[in-house]
């Protein structure tokens, strides 16, 4: 799953830091700037599988 966040500095950090500790987290692209919106950045963030490879409990 592809997230993206918009954001200021300090939000991106938040955001990623909290996401980290629910999801499994495969890469972080970049922090780049939206030309757009002053003091905004943009950052997508890939979900990984469950390391431990097993199925969902249903």
């Amino acid at each position: 799953m592809k997230i993206r966040i918009d954001g200021t500095y300090a939000e991106l950090a938040y955001a990623i830091n909290k996401i980290r500790t629910i999801l499994p987290v495969g890469s972080v692209t970049p922090i780049f700037p939206l030309h757009e919106r002053p003091h905004t950045w943009r950052v997508f963030i890939d979900t990984a599988p469950k390391r431990d490879g097993g199925r969902w409990i249903t």
